[in-house]
């Protein structure tokens, strides 16, 4: 199946690279900081419960808060390209979206995204997740785990691609006071402060940030985001720990092109706030109980003239708001026996009279049950099995489930094998979308009326993994190969009425299950440390996309790069000094059909810093250098946009 992918050739190379590190590298010394290759990452992320990197049921990877900040990115989006499998793109600058595996997301709406627990996405749009990926600042992430792969099992509707979990510093683990200026070409000047304090069982952080830029080349996408965020933890006992976060952030940017009638040239302006708390006690016998509760609000101002008529002002502005329930109870049952339990409650409501035709709100709730049980048959395999039930209000009961199996060959050697079934439940705009234009009364246009009998997309993933660790070479090896089946995707669609309007004619926009794909691939990512102080990233995918509708292959509708390649390697200088440089090359795709088909493209980034102390301070001067090929296609070439070349100059001072 996967012949005709080079999986050979390739993991003949890994292996072959793997052998040079061990001629090369096997004298070398492992430090405290080698930790990940010294012993097996714990995570968490995959089945909810807390495991060695080798026996989750998925692949997945760590990035922590040091690879993070010497990446160099400005965006998580930018973060992610070090994830196999990852685009960062977006449909203008303003608006970085990173998807998996296929570029069918415009807005990352299949992916899931955790912070600290709480789910980031928007109720008012199509469940997408780009804007909650600005909640936080990168500097405030200690470490992001990624499973690249369907899990629903595990947290229900939207985790169809993977899971993006942040895991934001402790507040007792930061400075005092930080502060950073950053500035640069393409109109870049970024600001943040944060502070921090213990009082007792106490410690909190606040942090303000703000990032300003001028989005893509040919392009009205100028970008202003500001951001506060609070965290507070507190440890009220022995067995108990309680979290509560804070935060808003405020976006004005610049969107929509100059030729068209329904998206004209225009600044939005946006704010999301949200309330996170999280109360976890240790039980006796090695059980613990988590209760976690949030609530999110957003508010969007989207107001143009309508250019055939520019007395008639079109209003996109609306609001929405999240609130979610969960608890969560953790058990060993035995030595060999593991499982998590929960149920949660969510609502979600937007209103907005012009996406929705209507001056109240379209809303639903959901319940959920969920569960995963991991059993030890022997001490070489690993049992992982998981279920999530859901009863949404408008989509109905569904159930996705997963079977997974570990085979430990060794501690440095682990197979693994499963299936996987996961959900993702029609948007409010999917199911109610009706955007009328009037002007005193009088209808002059309508764009969408959703139907509303729009079904769950549903994706069935089979896998196999390797997961290696050669100890002696510095070397880590994590391989994944894959099946993924969607026999009916959510489509745009149009349909006539015997209505004929002045600025829209008889036909209508709606929502429908189309047929899906199959898409085939296989990704690595390869971690080496050839000399003490680097570190190199190799990561490698291959995929096939074949579209169950023929049209869809021949307009090249959605097609992911077919080859995929990412090298970073980190280095660690004299004096102090961190060196960073960063390779992607991306064969062709298109992130809509042939019309815009992206060429092969190339991106390299350095950076350079230089960390060195201030009376009682500590401070980094870094240097930036974005796409240092040129400025290059992207998302829509036929537009004429392109990713700038970019370069920018830091100074961070922490007390």
């Amino acid at each position: 199946m996967f012949r005709a992918l080079f999986p050979t050739q390739f993991l003949s190379g890994c292996l072959a690279l793997a052998c040079l590190g061990t001629a090369q590298a096997q004298d070398i010394p492992t430090s405290a900081e080698d930790d990940d290759f010294a012993n097996v990452p714990i995570v968490l992320t995959a089945s909810r419960l807390k495991q060695p990197l080798n026996e989750a049921p998925g692949a997945m990877t760590v990035i922590d808060r040091k690879t993070i900040l010497m990446s160099g990115g400005r965006t998580l989006a930018d973060v992610l390209r070090l994830v196999p499998g990852y685009m960062a793109s977006g449909w203008n600058g303003a608006n970085p979206v990173a998807a998996y595996h296929i570029p069918l997301d415009d807005y990352g709406s299949r992916n899931l995204v955790l912070i600290d627990g709480r789910p980031v996405y928007s109720s008012l749009s199509v469940g997408d997740t780009h804007r909650g990926m600005m909640d936080v600042m990168l500097e405030d992430i200690e470490r992001i785990e990624v499973l690249r792969g369907a899990n629903s099992a595990a947290y229900g509707a939207n985790a169809m691609f993977g899971v993006i979990n942040i895991i934001t510093r402790h507040s007792a683990d930061v400075p005092k006071a930080e502060a950073s200026v950053t500035t640069g070409n393409n109109g870049i000047q970024d600001r943040r402060l944060q502070v921090g304090g213990t009082q007792g069982p106490l410690s909190f952080r606040l942090s303000a940030g703000e990032q300003r830029d001028e989005g893509y080349l040919n392009a009205h996408d100028d970008r202003h985001l500001s951001l506060l965020d609070m965290r507070v933890d507190i440890k009220p006992g022995a067995d108990d720990d309680i979290l509560i976060e804070a935060g808003t952030n405020h976006l004005d940017a610049g969107d929509g092109f100059a030729t068209e009638v329904m998206n004209p040239l225009r600044t939005i302006r946006s704010r999301d706030s949200y309330l996170n708390a999280q109360w976890r006690r240790q039980l006796s016998g090695s059980g613990e109980l988590q209760l976690s509760a949030n609530h999110a609000q957003e508010w969007r101002q989207d107001v143009a003239p309508f250019a055939p008529l520019p007395v008639v002002m079109i209003d996109y502005s609306g609001t929405g708001y999240r609130n979610n329930a969960e608890l969560q109870y953790k058990a060993t049952l035995s030595p060999t026996l593991r499982s998590v339990i929960g149920a949660g409650y969510k609502e979600e409501q937007a209103n907005s009279p012009v996406l929705f035709s209507t001056t109240g709100a379209e809303s639903f709730h959901e319940e959920r049950l969920f569960g995963t049980v991991e059993w030890r048959a022997t001490p070489q395999w690993l049992l992982n099995g998981g279920l999530f039930l859901g009863q949404h209000s408008l989509a109905g009961e569904y159930a996705a489930p997963r079977l997974m199996v570990n085979w430990l060959i060794s501690p440095e050697h682990t197979l693994r094998a499963g299936i996987t079934d996961s959900v993702r439940s029609p948007s409010l705009f999917e199911y109610f979308g009706d955007m009328r234009y009037d002007f005193n009364g009088m209808l002059l246009a309508r764009t969408w009326k959703a139907r509303g009998d729009v079904d769950p997309e549903r994706l069935h993933s089979q896998e196999i993994g390797y997961l290696g660790r050669f100890p002696a070479s510095q070397v880590n090896l994590d391989v994944r190969a894959y099946r993924e089946r969607m026999n009916t995707i959510i489509r745009n669609s149009e349909y006539e009425t015997t209505v004929s309007l002045p600025y829209s004619g008889n036909r209508l926009k709606d929502f429908t299950n189309a047929p899906g794909f199959e898409l085939v691939g296989i990704e690595a990512q390869l971690r080496w440390r050839p000399i003490d102080g680097g570190e190199v990233w190799l990561n490698q995918s291959f995929e096939h996309l074949i579209w169950q509708n023929e049209y869809y292959n021949l307009t090249q509708e959605r097609q992911p790069p077919e080859h995929a390649t990412t090298l970073a390697w980190f280095q660690h200088l004299p004096g102090g000094m961190d060196f960073t440089l960063i390779h992607q090359f991306l064969g062709g795709m298109s992130w809509h059909d042939n019309r815009d088909w992206q060429p092969v493209s190339r991106r390299t980034d350095v950076r350079l810093a230089y960390p060195f102390r201030v009376r009682d301070g500590l401070a980094e001067l870094s240097f930036t250098y974005q796409s240092i090929e040129g400025d290059r296609p992207v998302f829509l070439p036929s537009y004429g946009l392109q990713a700038p070349r970019r370069s920018f100059v830091q100074f961070k001072v922490s007390i």
